[in-house]
């Protein structure tokens, strides 16, 4: 039986020590799927033990391992989410700002390809959309806002809800970017960013 140990209040965590385990946690779960993965792998790649595993993300091997999972997940979107906020400051057209979002995907993967490894392997669809961080709940309503003022500006397709395009939006740019990845092809998908976006854009627009 797996002895428990109490888990210690992120107040009282160093962060040096959560982000040498979450970075290493990226690495092991970019690698294999959820399920093979082990926190002795984990703990291993981070030089720590499993009792700091426990401590920080929980007092059981699969609440830890979830919790670890989910904590690595929040840290990369809410990254993602604070740069697309950042370059969205003072973009006024509807194209523009689609334009600008595609692109921080985009170069965010290619920056970052172990994050979009784990995403592919680890991270399934019910877990997309939950506990969301604050970062990713108010891109998501400036985007849908955008989207929206596009739809009533005429300029993008009205025959489906917002949240419709915003996910054939989404669905688009991320199948290109794990695709991109899973074949190993060189090169970097930003790169490719104004002919990929003009076909996108003229699938949503009326």
């Amino acid at each position: 039986m797996q002895k428990t140990t109490e888990a210690v209040p992120m107040s009282r965590q160093d962060p040096a020590v959560r982000e040498r385990i979450e970075w290493a946690a990226v690495q092991v779960f970019a690698d294999s799927e959820f399920h093979h993965v082990t926190l002795q792998q984990i703990a291993r790649a981070a030089r720590c033990s499993l009792q700091t595993l426990y401590r920080y993300y929980g007092d059981d091997a699969q609440g830890s391992k979830e919790a670890l999972l989910s904590a690595c997940l929040h840290h990369g979107l809410e990254q993602l989410a604070e740069r697309m906020l950042d370059h969205l400051a003072g973009i006024d057209t509807f194209r523009d700002r689609l334009s600008k979002v595609f692109w921080v995907v985009l170069d965010f993967f290619d920056r970052n390809p172990q994050m979009g490894r784990m995403m592919i392997n680890s991270v399934y669809p019910g877990r997309w959309g939950s506990d969301t961080t604050p970062g990713q709940q108010r891109l998501t309503e400036l985007f849908l806002s955008v989207l929206h003022e596009g739809q009533e500006a005429g300029i993008l397709n009205d025959q489906v809800a917002s949240p419709i395009l915003l996910d054939f939006f989404y669905g688009v740019l991320l199948r290109i970017s794990q695709m991109h990845l899973l074949r190993g092809r060189p090169g970097r998908m930003a790169d490719q960013h104004g002919v990929l976006f003009d076909m996108l854009w003229r699938a949503m627009t009326v």
